[in-house]
């Protein structure tokens, strides 16, 4: 252990002895369970759970990014890449500054989507706006964005959805990356516990309907929605685009916890993805 750490260490471990309220804080952080009457805990096995809760930031930022991204040769980019990747391996752990959150993790995830979906634009068409909305639009021709005056005027949505069209990206790719934004939207309107009674209230609603529901995950069975019957047409009329069913699909999408690893390879896929046209575009140039 580096003396920086071990005179942190010993900080803590002085106020624990020194502050019983902190001391039981303490252990709820590093989810210890309080000792038994009369019988004394280990305290090697006390100060390793402490140390490494404490090392952890010290840990990730020894980390190279798990994303690579020395294609970027800016230096100011690439670096804030490296860094906002760092920031999720935080909010995914946890460490002395930073709860387990998905939410933040979501948030991260996102501005590092959206910062190279921005760098590829403007990389691939030498930052001349027109040419970027003439790009967007040959693959996204929904894409509202005669009237955007920067390429971070261009929402979001427009640019992932174009990149993916154009490089084929498997749809399961397209919702995660487009759902990361939606956690980010819909957290910064919900209530503590909110998320569990919407989810609820929503899935109720759906089997009221009668509409057939994934056992497990709970989203819509399509597939076993007949033409004519009342469920499908209460489906297509009632529940198919309406914003409360988007914010539900997103919910049960968050309560999968493998999701955090499918948005770390999505984010993987559209940077490798990105490295590799930029090579073909230079490789084209030096042939012309």
């Amino acid at each position: 252990m580096d003396e920086k750490l071990k005179s942190t260490l010993d900080k803590v471990i002085r106020l624990t002895q020194q502050n019983d309220e902190f001391g039981t804080e303490l252990r709820k952080a590093l989810q210890i369970k309080p000792s038994a009457p009369g019988v004394n805990n280990s305290n090697d096995t006390r100060l390793k759970h402490i140390e490494s809760y404490l090392g952890l930031d010290y840990y990730v930022d020894g980390q190279p990014s798990l994303i690579d991204y020395s294609f970027v040769p800016e230096v100011e980019i690439r670096a804030q890449l490296i860094s906002d990747n760092r920031e999720m391996m935080r909010f995914r752990y946890g460490t002395r500054y930073h709860a387990i959150s998905f939410v933040e993790y979501c948030r991260y995830a996102h501005l590092q989507v959206e910062m190279l979906l921005n760098y590829f634009y403007d990389r691939t068409e030498s930052g001349d706006l027109e040419a970027i909305k003439t790009h967007i639009t040959r693959y996204n021709k929904k894409a509202q964005i005669t009237d955007a005056k920067s390429l971070s005027a261009i929402s979001y949505n427009s640019k992932l959805w174009s990149f993916c069209d154009e490089f084929s990206i498997d749809i399961k790719y397209r919702i995660c990356l487009d759902n990361i934004r939606e956690v980010r939207n819909q957290s910064s309107h919900r209530s503590p516990g909110g998320e569990e009674r919407t989810m609820e209230e929503s899935r109720k609603k759906l089997i009221n309907m009668g509409i057939p529901l994934h056992p497990k995950y709970g989203y819509v069975l399509t597939a076993k929605l007949k033409e004519g019957t009342n469920a499908f047409n209460l489906y297509n009329s009632m529940v198919k685009n309406t914003d409360w069913y988007k914010e539900y699909k997103v919910l049960i999408w968050m309560a999968q916890k493998e999701q955090y690893d499918n948005i770390m390879e999505s984010i993987k896929l559209i940077s490798s993805t990105i490295k590799q046209s930029l090579i073909n575009k230079v490789s084209l140039n030096i042939i012309s």
